[in-house]
């Protein structure tokens, strides 16, 4: 009987460490995450632009963009918005709220021999 007693006491104990742990490990903070890094996040996220530009094929006869994975033209269709130009680096589509611009690459100004920015 005694017997008995001392594992229904050994199993209490090891439920009780079991949700000590786990409680323990569920209020551990990551010591290199940055200072107040959740309200940043909040304040400095965009939204995601539904529309994705793969890349542009523009030649003296033809101009052809891959956005989200689907051929188009001008004057085509992507979702709801119509396809208006395509250029080397970027396309302009037309929704029915707003023009939308994607760049493939950003700009690229050349300031002095050897030095390159991005133009803002």
């Amino acid at each position: 009987m005694r017997h008995i007693d001392n594992s229904k006491w050994l199993l209490f104990g090891l439920a009780v460490l079991t949700s000590l742990s786990q409680a323990a490990a569920a209020e551990l903070n990551d010591p290199t995450r940055p200072y107040k890094a959740d309200e940043y996040e909040q304040r400095n996220t965009q939204p995601v632009s539904r529309y994705n530009l793969n890349s542009t094929l523009v030649s003296s006869n033809r101009r052809i963009a891959v956005i989200n994975g689907t051929y188009v033209t001008e004057g085509e269709t992507v979702e709801d918005a119509t396809v208006i130009r395509i250029r080397k680096h970027d396309v302009t589509l037309q929704s029915p709220s707003r023009q939308i611009t994607l760049k493939l690459l950003p700009d690229i100004i050349k300031r002095q021999p050897g030095t390159v920015e991005t133009q803002p």
